[in-house]
């Protein structure tokens, strides 16, 4: 699909190491190596952590949220400023990424000729202030349109804001190189910041009623609970068989010599890290929480789906991973079937079928 003088914007807050970070790079890249003007607009100044090609131009709005009068008078500078540039720019569309850049984005485009998109990433049953969920009902239905990445989110959403035209896309899977000579290595996997709704601490409790000594279990991701992870490790006894080697570029490599993906999440918006793994061939075992994995997940055939927070259940089906390459491999190779049906050029095609109707 070669575009025909066609022009992109997209904006979030950031271009860290998340999940619609990733989202917006990776579709980024593939727009424009079909020919279209992509411009990527940032509320905060900061080096991205996905690589981006030459082609795409980015710019920010210099947003800054310390406190309330810096939130508010920058708030409005960066309002300003993205207006200024929207009518420079003249895209086909706009779309913005997260709940928070989206309230932002409606408010600072209101009666400006362009048609702006959003996409809602969070879980529909985290909790929002009041204010949050007014601005939600109140804006949402002044865009041009909804993508949500699962038909729970969908339901809720059009029920919350009474929005009508909402779309279910799921994210792309990014591409995630599989090394076939690689020599596979007894490692347990997950992969995700280090916060609360992440549950590390699960797979940690997992790691430490599996007695497998000849198993290593790896924690790829970085957050403000490096250290109360540290603590809980060294209060295990586990520091033997644990790493924690922080948010590597390097993901790919480390999918692919695991045997294992464990995700432990307490709440999901959809599952971008189960989604990479499955995409390699790693069998894996998921917490069942309230959305996403369910979506992802077809249990027993192409993964495993647990009782949210239930360990026991938990480190059971990591052991018989562990006990059967056989079944390993099964799994694994059903996932990486599934995931034929997530690539960039179908979810793509999606998401420009529906902003450029």
């Amino acid at each position: 699909m070669k575009s025909i003088n066609k022009h992109i914007v997209l904006i979030t807050p950031l271009l860290d190491h998340g999940g619609g970070q990733r989202y917006i790079a990776n579709l980024s890249n593939y727009w424009v190596s079909l020919d279209y003007t992509v411009t990527i607009i940032l509320l905060r100044s900061g080096e991205s952590f996905f690589t981006l090609s030459d082609k795409i131009k980015v710019e920010e709005l210099n947003y800054c949220n310390k406190n309330t009068i810096n939130r508010i008078f920058t708030g409005l500078i960066a309002g300003i400023k993205l207006r200024r540039i929207l009518k420079d720019e003249n895209p086909n569309f706009v779309l913005s990424i997260l709940s928070s850049t989206n309230i932002f984005t409606l408010i600072s485009t209101r009666f400006l000729n362009v048609r702006v998109f959003v996409r809602d990433a969070m879980s529909p049953f985290r909790k929002r202030s009041k204010i949050e969920r007014y601005l939600r009902k109140l804006l949402y239905k002044k865009a041009d349109g909804v993508i949500l990445m699962t038909k729970i989110a969908k339901n809720f959403v059009e029920v919350e804001t009474g929005v009508s035209n909402v779309k279910v896309i799921h994210n792309p899977v990014s591409h995630v190189n599989k090394y076939d000579n690689i020599t596979k290595e007894k490692i347990v996997i997950t992969v995700g910041r280090l916060t609360a709704v992440k549950a590390q601490r699960y797979f940690l409790e997992a790691c430490a009623k599996l007695d497998r000594p000849d198993w290593k279990f790896i924690i790829l991701g970085e957050g403000e609970l490096r250290e109360d992870l540290n603590k809980m490790i060294t209060s295990l006894g586990i520091e033997n068989r644990v790493a924690m080697p922080g948010a590597v570029k390097d993901v790919d490599l480390w999918l692919n010599k695991s045997m294992i993906f464990v995700s432990t999440s307490v709440s999901e918006a959809w599952g971008n890290a189960i989604c990479e793994a499955m995409a390699v061939g790693l069998p894996v075992v998921s917490f069942n929480c309230d959305v996403g994995p369910k979506e992802i997940i077809d249990d027993k055939e192409n993964g495993f789906l647990v009782p949210i927070m239930d360990v026991d259940e938990l480190s059971d089906k990591i052991e018989i991973l562990m006990d059967d390459e056989l079944l390993r491999n099964k799994i694994g190779h059903n996932a990486m079937l599934k995931m034929h049906q997530l690539n960039i050029e179908t979810i793509s095609k999606e998401v420009l079928d529906f902003c450029l109707e």
